[in-house]
């Protein structure tokens, strides 16, 4: 096999599988995925080179990869999402086409072993727990699966618990099932719950996400493609690449330079609507986290605390309520995000209180007497900084500041600091307030004032774990 002869491809639209033979509405009714119904999955282990986002025409930005080919689709890194029901059979069909042995694994799940240069293998599983999963290559460990061998599988419920909403999982403890069921229904949670959706606002069911974490170092994957043909590439000198590797004046060293979610960084995975969610207040989504590589992150989200319903398979006694939550490599974690009325009100001076406070739906006599509405958000959208006809000569140079559109960023230096990997072209997301789900036209009524909290009043104590930042 000669292992130059790669496929040159840039990232694009995000592909959904969906094995079975029905095509569920959580995913049918899903425009943004690029989705192809299938019996069976048919992957060809292969390589490639791909074009960087962040390219242009002095950085080529080009990283040699690995990766799972599906031939429903194009190449692409991570390999394609996988969506099914739980009790699901699924037959997969894979071609090794690289040079030394690989695998096809899921924890818990499957294990094809070790496939020989050039051979197939057929195996097939039953998804028999509902969840979030990462598929991946596990020889070589962690050399095979950080190229690329990688992808994530979602595994959804048949049925709500008798009586209940729908979550993500088979058996939802108490706590999380309470969640679920809160949603649309609240006077915390107004507007949807997560199996709902609504087609006059164009608003899908079953709202969910997936980011697959993944840095990549062009200089290390180059170096183990060059790698003697059957020879893996030692597993520790990759590790001490990877993360040890010497300081360089030219910044040339084989530390990761791009870091990415779903194969996308910065800006653009930022504006992808695959990634970033856009969405109403009043329309709560789940966001499905796997960590592919062996660096450490810690996604940390703005405008709203997350729920952290489970981890790595185990569904949370009491959902830890964050902002800024750390994945370990190969951790599987999921969110809710709650898409509640973000809390910031802007100042023109940029520090202390806001310069149009909030009225105070609980005491309207600290503040006023009339409630505001959701949206639009007058204090953002009628706030300049600075102030509005500040000149320079002839120019006014007010901006008018307009925090709709909030990051999620990942707290862990190397990925702010590296080539590719900087806040603004690394590890970056974020959720899009779009409107407000919870009156026409966009002005809201509460049901009960009284009870309304901002998001520091309520919600369950953070772990240990847990890290919060103030916006």
């Amino acid at each position: 096999m000669k292992r130059r002869d790669f496929v040159k491809y840039a990232g694009g639209g995000l592909a959904a599988l969906v094995v079975g033979s029905v095509l569920p509405a959580w995913v049918s009714n899903n425009q943004l995925l690029a989705v192809k119904q299938v019996q069976e999955l048919k992957f060809t282990i292969t390589d490639a080179i791909k074009d960087m986002v962040s390219h242009n025409s002095i950085n080529k930005a080009q990283c040699y990869f690995w990766l799972y080919k599906e031939e429903n689709f194009p190449a692409e890194i991570p390999g394609p999402h996988i969506f099914t029901t739980e009790g699901s059979i699924i037959k997969v069909t894979i071609t090794n086409g690289l040079d030394e042995p690989h695998s096809f694994f899921i924890p818990g799940m499957v294990n094809s072993g070790p496939i020989a240069p050039g051979a197939t293998k057929q195996i097939q599983f039953v998804t028999s727990k509902a969840g979030t999963y990462l598929y991946y290559d596990n020889l070589n460990a962690p050399v095979n699966r950080v190229m690329g061998l990688h992808g994530a599988l979602i595994v959804m419920p048949k049925e709500a618990v008798p009586g209940h909403k729908f979550t993500p999982y088979s058996n939802p403890t108490p706590a999380v099932q309470q969640l679920f069921d809160d949603f649309g229904t609240t006077t915390q949670f107004p507007g949807l719950s997560w199996e709902q959706g609504d087609p006059t606002t164009h608003t899908p069911a079953f709202r969910q996400y997936v980011w697959l974490l993944h840095p990549a170092s062009s200089r290390l994957f180059a170096e183990v493609g060059n790698y003697p043909p059957g020879r893996d590439y030692p597993a520790a000198q990759f590790i001490t690449a990877y993360q040890r590797d010497s300081f360089r004046s030219d910044g040339l060293n084989r530390k990761p330079d791009f870091f990415t979610i779903n194969g996308q960084s910065g800006w653009f995975a930022a504006h992808n609507p695959t990634i970033t969610p856009h969405h109403r207040v009043g329309e709560p989504v789940v966001i499905r986290i796997l960590n592919a590589g062996i660096s450490l992150h810690s996604l940390h989200i703005h405008a709203n605390h997350v729920y952290a319903t489970a981890k790595n398979g185990v569904v949370s006694d009491n959902p830890m309520w964050m902002d800024t939550l750390t994945v370990k490599p190969l951790d599987v974690i999921e969110w809710v995000v709650p898409f509640t009325r973000p809390p910031d009100v802007p100042n023109e001076r940029g520090i202390g209180l806001a310069d149009n406070p909030l009225i105070s739906i609980a005491n309207p006599a600290i503040s006023g007497s009339v409630p505001h509405p959701v949206w639009p958000p007058t204090e953002e959208l009628g706030t300049y900084m600075p102030k509005q006809g500040t000149k320079a000569g002839k120019v006014d140079i007010s901006v008018q500041l307009s925090p709709i559109c909030y990051p999620m960023h990942d707290h862990s230096e190397s990925s702010q600091g590296a080539q590719g990997g900087n806040y603004g072209l690394g590890m970056m997301s974020g959720i899009h307030f779009i409107g407000d789900r919870n009156t026409p036209g966009g002005v809201t009524t509460f049901p009960n004032a009284s009870t309304i909290h901002g998001p520091e009043e309520t919600g369950p104590a953070a772990g240990p774990d847990v890290y919060h930042e103030g916006h």
